[in-house]
């Protein structure tokens, strides 16, 4: 049955790092909506108006059908991203944030540690997306957030584990999913599989 998939991306990235996966399901039928959020990918320049408020999904529940997490940080109500890193980890983003106005860049060899760890240096995929990450705001990673009317929605949800995780570890994804009353769908791979496990992640998203 051909759906409508929104795919939205995390921390420094854009709407690119979906194109691999946009092609398998539009290939199989389906519709793809990818778009970058404001002060990410195309619309980078756009950084101080990157905020909690900017990003929502929430307003619009009558069209949302099901909800996928995709190695993503659920957090309780009331608390910001921030607070579920330790305290050298914060210390050196917010450090970063300010010497760079107000975003910061992680250094390539980090983010390809963290995020792309599946795919070797050189990889032509990786070799592109360390070009095209972008600094991430503060703003957002630091606002607090209410949760109280995402969690009332009746919206079906699932949550995608990724067991190479460096950025978010199977324990910690766990959590996540568990605060989102789900048990976590596990994937074999590191924490962008829409560029290094490209086929296995479509087939998911089509199953659920």
């Amino acid at each position: 049955m051909a759906r409508d998939y929104v795919l939205v991306h995390g921390m420094s990235h854009g709407a690119w790092c979906w194109e691999l996966v946009s092609e398998r399901l539009v290939k199989n039928g389906h519709r793809v909506f990818a778009r970058d959020l404001p002060g990410h990918g195309r619309r980078a320049s756009e950084w101080r108006h990157a905020s909690v408020q900017s990003y929502v999904a929430e307003l619009v529940p009558a069209r949302v059908g099901h909800l996928v997490f995709l190695a993503a940080v659920v957090l309780p109500s009331g608390t910001s991203l921030d607070q579920q890193f330790p305290l050298a980890a914060r210390a050196i983003f917010t450090g970063g944030a300010r010497a760079g106005g107000g975003a910061v860049q992680y250094p390539a060899a980090m983010a390809h540690a963290r995020w792309m760890g599946d795919l070797p240096a050189g990889d032509e995929r990786l070799t592109r997306a360390l070009a095209l990450l972008t600094p991430q705001p503060l703003r957002p990673w630091r606002e607090r957030v209410d949760m109280s009317q995402f969690n009332a929605l009746a919206i079906p949800r699932t949550y995608i584990r990724c067991l190479r995780d460096a950025a978010i570890p199977p324990a910690r994804a766990a959590e996540y999913a568990a605060r989102l009353g789900v048990t976590p769908i596990d994937l074999d791979s590191d924490h962008g599989p829409m560029l290094s496990h490209v086929d296995e992640l479509a087939q998911v998203l089509e199953k659920i």
